[in-house]
């Protein structure tokens, strides 16, 4: 049986009731798990990471976040 469609929601709205709809059925955890495993992009994310932080260790970032934000800050 066919359901009457409803009136066409905006961006917002159809992502609002889409939402509500999967955590009604299958729970917030499998809900977001569930969004999670479908995010688009593109490109090769581990490919950039690796160049982007080639040689760099964590208190190497570390000092330069710091040094950033300090220079924000003036």
């Amino acid at each position: 049986m066919l359901k009457a469609q409803p009136r066409t929601l905006s961006g917002a709205n159809l992502r609002k009731a889409g939402w509500d709809a999967l955590v009604e059925r299958i729970g917030l955890v499998n809900a977001t798990r569930f969004l999670l495993q479908h995010e688009s992009g593109y490109g090769d994310y581990t490919k950039v990471r690796k160049e982007a932080f080639k040689g760099k260790t964590v208190d190497n970032l570390y000092r330069e976040i710091r040094a950033m934000e300090k220079t924000k800050s003036r």
